[in-house]
């Protein structure tokens, strides 16, 4: 139909409709007005405007393609889910395990066998006939031993593979956590500072008013505004400031950017009620269940596996072989064992006369075990300072939490009811009460933030050690229980 649209000025609408557009159910697109001699610019302008509306009938814009299977409202739980599953570096991760895995079960498996087909262009003449091709059928076998290493060697190797998935899991389980706890702080201090600002302009419009009536001074009215454009400004940027944590959890957790930010219910961060064992125990369960110190003990097994198997090399290896010569009949009848085919066995040994590859690769090896034993090393010295600044972390947010949580929160509402009564009486003046107010604020701010550090830090110690917040908090429980 549009080629004809060159061919003619005019079309009319009933040609129009004689062509079926349909939507994605398949329903026919009806005319809701009844045109005709639509011209061609016209005709296509509106099938241009249809198409689009048809086109644009799928998801909204600033969705993607993981909106039908990710959850409209979705959890934490949901985000690690859907990480374990989707996120490119742990499939990486995963996908180079998997790889090493099928190296090693090759590396084990014996040489290809060899067939061999030679036909003579020119037979040669014996005297029990012509001989006219040649079958041959060839085996190597490495030195003993050698094969049986290869396959240990990758294998181990596939193995810290499979351990560095688990820490690439880990630490996008921890970047998830740590991105939806800010998320939270960032949500519960929007709550608080909004009823600071409900606060302040009830208190502005107290200080007009008294200001208008004489009995306060234009002061106390332009601290009430600064003190509101303040908030009002603070408030804007933690709401701008939740855009790019989204997007941090969205990173960590494999999905596309430009998702709408998630409500985070208060009472998300599980760090309250979670006593840890003693240092000791602590640092003695990282040793034991750290999945990257793990990685890099196999990688030094599979190195040194490496330098057994190089010090095979300058061993011979061994070739069996069986030919087949295809005979054609003797021209001279008689002759016994006339068109007999001769069957050789072969028995081949290769010699490493040359040192410079044997030693090549046993230095090469060598320097492969000694540079996964300094990556061992350096992990350990790498994983100490980390668990000490966590745990410095954990303790510092702990005291901090206790400090604002239990003792200057209570302070600052007191002194913040007692200022709002001397105001009242005419004791204080409205500095005073702003003051005291914002006082107030910044302590319950701090107390958020401590609790968030408090998360963070046991999401990191956790990580450390391998395991999740829930199963610590789980361990912590029993061993409370125990006690009692």
């Amino acid at each position: 139909m549009l080629s004809n649209l060159g061919k003619t000025n005019k079309l009319t609408f009933g040609t129009f409709c004689a062509y079926t557009i349909s939507n994605k159910k398949g329903a026919p697109v009806k005319p809701l007005v009844p045109f005709s001699n639509l011209s061609n610019s016209l005709f296509i302008s509106l099938w241009l405007v249809l198409a689009g509306s048809l086109a644009g009938a799928g998801p909204a814009g600033g969705q993607d393609s993981d909106s039908p299977r990710f959850p409209a409202h979705p959890e934490l739980v949901d985000y690690l889910a859907w990480a374990e599953m989707n996120n490119p570096a742990v499939a990486r991760a995963e996908g180079r395990a998997d790889a090493l895995r099928g190296t090693a079960q090759a590396a084990g498996a014996l040489p290809d066998l060899k067939f061999g087909w030679g036909e003579m262009i020119v037979p040669v003449e014996t005297r029990v006939g012509p001989q006219q091709r040649v079958f041959s059928l060839s085996q190597s076998i490495p030195w003993f031993g050698t094969l049986g290493l290869k396959e240990a060697e990758v294998a181990t190797r596939a193995e810290a593979a499979q351990e560095g998935a688990r820490v690439q899991l880990l630490k996008v389980r921890r970047d998830i956590r740590a991105a939806w706890y800010e998320l939270a702080y960032l949500q519960g201090a929007i709550l608080i500072l909004n009823g600071n600002l409900d606060l302040a302009m009830q208190t502005e419009t107290a200080a007009r008013s008294a200001y208008e009536a004489g009995s306060g001074s234009f002061a106390d009215v332009l601290t009430a505004e600064i003190d509101r454009e303040k908030l009002q400004t603070r408030l804007a940027g933690l709401a701008d400031r939740q855009r790019p944590a989204a997007a941090n959890l969205n990173l960590a957790s494999g999905l596309k950017a430009g998702r709408a930010v998630p409500d985070i219910p208060s009472g998300s961060m599980i760090a309250a009620g979670v006593t840890l064992p003693a240092e000791e125990t602590l640092w003695a369960l990282l040793q034991e269940h750290n999945p990257e110190l793990t990685a890099l003990q196999l990688e030094m097994d599979s190195r040194r596996q490496g330098v057994d198997l190089a010090g095979k090399a300058g061993y011979p290896g061994l070739t069996f072989g069986v030919d087949y010569i295809m005979t054609g009949d003797a021209r001279v009848d008689g002759v016994p064992d006339s068109g007999q085919d001769p069957v050789i066995a072969r028995v081949g040994v290769s010699i490493p006369l040359w040192g410079g590859k044997a030693g090549g690769q046993k230095e090469a090896s060598a320097g492969w075990l000694r540079s996964a034993s300094a990556d061992l090393s350096d992990a350990r010295l790498r994983l100490n300072t980390r668990f000490e600044n966590a745990l410095f972390a954990w303790r510092e947010s702990g005291r901090n939490t206790e400090l604002y949580g239990q003792v200057l929160l209570d302070s600052g509402r007191q002194a913040l009811d007692v200022t709002a009564a001397r105001y009242r009486s005419g004791q204080a003046s409205y500095v005073d009460m702003v003051m005291a107010r914002q006082t107030l604020l910044g302590l319950e701010l701090a107390n958020l933030r401590a609790q968030t550090d408090r998360a963070l830090a046991l999401n990191e110690l956790t990580t450390l050690l391998g395991i999740t917040p829930e199963e610590l908090l789980a361990r912590s429980r029993k061993r409370t229980d125990k006690e009692s």
